[in-house]
């Protein structure tokens, strides 16, 4: 039996520039599409505890680089916008959250 295996190529986040992806078109789309394939259980989990009680985050230490900011203010702008779906914004942010946070 033959069985095809779909291969993506995972995305670093530390290359996405998020200081300019303040759309929520093209840039949003490639995230969501990114937090699908990996399914940040955590990183939701982390999501809704900043949603509903807010909090302050604590960055790795093995992160390098400042997009890892970068990405933090972004994960802020999505919580507190009123588009894209609560699913898209929670799948998304937990995924930047696994990346740059201690969970």
């Amino acid at each position: 039996m033959f069985v095809y295996e779909h291969k993506i190529k995972a995305m670093k986040l530390s290359e996405f520039d998020f200081k300019n992806a303040e759309d929520m078109g093209k840039p949003f789309q490639e995230l969501l599409k990114e937090a699908t394939a990996r399914t940040p259980k955590k990183g939701i989990e982390k999501f809704s505890e900043f949603f509903y009680q807010g909090g302050t985050p604590n960055f790795q230490k093995d992160v390098e680089g400042t997009w890892k900011e970068d990405a933090w203010k972004y994960a802020r702008m999505l919580m507190s916008s009123w588009n894209p779906k609560h699913e898209h914004k929670e799948i998304v942010c937990g995924m930047i959250f696994e990346e740059t946070l201690v969970l």
